[in-house]
């Protein structure tokens, strides 16, 4: 069996670290955009409150690896 080239995890390397920037970028966008479906099947299930707290620990979480990783602050 032949193995492909790894993958180059160097964090030196701008280009991946910019993607990287960039991919958080889009998934920081994607939790604070109001989902109506989501949202009605939350409130359908009784646990609206729930899935807003769950939607701040998480927005936590992506500042905190955003601050570790690429020193914004």
């Amino acid at each position: 069996m032949e193995h492909s080239q790894p993958i180059n995890m160097d964090w030196n390397d701008a280009t991946k670290q910019h993607k990287r920037k960039d991919a958080l970028g889009l998934f920081y966008e994607s939790v604070l955009k109001p989902d109506s479906k989501l949202r009605a099947c939350a409130h359908n299930q009784e646990c609206f409150n729930e899935l807003m707290e769950w939607r701040t620990e998480i927005i936590a979480y992506l500042d905190q690896r955003r601050n570790e990783e690429f020193n914004d602050n």
